[in-house]
């Protein structure tokens, strides 16, 4: 069996560390901008329909479980909210306190 010269070592190890990155990078964009920002989703979401009153009204109010229901039933109404997005969304408005920006402004 031949040993790889350090050329060609150097080479596939570049390749396989190029080919990580590429992967990670694909993954990265793959996850919606909002998923990433629950509070912009809220507010884009969220505010088509209702005013920003009504939604802090409820913050420190209602708990995840709350939250998850209110969502949940908001979603099927047509809140533009995915499945993927609905998680992250859920956490941020169960750990807001009442008055929190930038629903409360």
């Amino acid at each position: 069996m031949r040993r790889m010269s350090t050329r060609r070592c150097r080479m596939l190890a570049t390749l396989a560390v190029s080919a990580t990155l590429a992967a990670f990078a694909a993954f990265a964009s793959a996850v919606p901008a909002t998923a990433q920002d629950p509070a912009g989703t809220v507010m884009s979401a969220c505010t088509k329909c209702h005013n920003t009153q009504r939604i802090c009204a409820n913050l420190g109010a209602k708990d995840k479980a709350a939250w998850n229901t209110t969502v949940t039933r908001m979603m099927g109404k047509g809140a533009q909210v995915s499945e993927a997005e609905k998680p992250a969304v859920v956490d941020w408005l169960a750990t807001q306190q009442p008055g929190a920006k930038p629903v409360c402004q």
